[in-house]
């Protein structure tokens, strides 16, 4: 045990206490810091020791400049990663799940649209090319010519055609004078790319906007039938 605890063998241990410190880390940009910090200590164990571990030396070195290259990307990202001001909140909101940087990906793959009374979004059975996110404004949704909901800022639109990869299954038109959001599929694809953990988080905001959309639906169904009957 003496030979374990040393003082020479002291930036060892707090290497890798550092390194299975790292393990814990779910920010990319601490677990960067922290792999920098332990394979730091560990160059200067090898350093001072005297052990002669010439070969680890550049390793970790080489695994340094890597983590510190990764590191510069991140904040580069993290720097860039500005919201639009008015419409961060509801972004934040929407986008549960994902940090400021993923948000300000998915925004590079999309463009915002100005949109008037009466412009269709989506028609029935028609291929659709883009997810939509309504940001200002309120649109109707028509299945087979009739109304079957409402939709207000802070929902998506043509979602199920994004995640199925089919035709829409309703008609959109704007209602009132609206601001879309419009996420191109072929440059969505690069972003979830290049990073899983949007592509996954992604579908689940997805989900969510469509399941609470089907409780509204049934909801309003279940109103129409208790007032028929009354």
């Amino acid at each position: 045990m003496e030979d374990f605890f040393t003082i020479t063998d002291l930036p060892a241990h707090l290497a890798y206490l550092v390194i299975a410190f790292s393990y814990f880390l779910t920010n990319m940009l601490w677990l960067r810091v922290a792999a920098c910090v332990g394979l730091g200590l560990k160059i200067v164990y090898y350093r001072y020791s005297g052990t002669g571990l010439h070969t680890g030396l550049p390793w970790d070195s080489i695994f340094i400049l890597i983590n510190l290259y990764e590191l510069a990307l991140l904040l580069r990202d993290r720097f860039n990663a500005r919201l639009p001001e008015a419409d961060a909140p509801m972004l934040r909101s929407s986008f549960e799940g994902l940090n400021d940087v993923q948000i300000s990906k998915l925004l590079r793959a999309a463009d915002w649209k100005d949109y008037v009374v009466g412009d269709i979004i989506t028609r029935q059975d028609a291929p659709v090319d883009a997810l939509y996110f309504l940001c200002q404004g309120r649109a109707q949704v028509e299945v087979d010519g009739h109304i079957v909901a409402h939709l207000d800022k802070g929902t998506f639109i043509g979602e199920i055609a994004y995640l199925t990869g089919n035709p829409a299954t309703a008609r959109v038109v704007i209602e009132e004078p609206s601001r879309l959001l419009v996420f191109s599929r072929m440059r969505m694809a690069k972003v979830t790319a290049g990073d899983k953990q949007i592509n996954g988080i992604l579908y689940q905001v997805l989900g969510r906007d469509l399941a609470m959309k089907m409780r509204r639906a049934n909801s309003a169904k279940v109103f129409e039938h208790s007032g028929a009957n009354t």
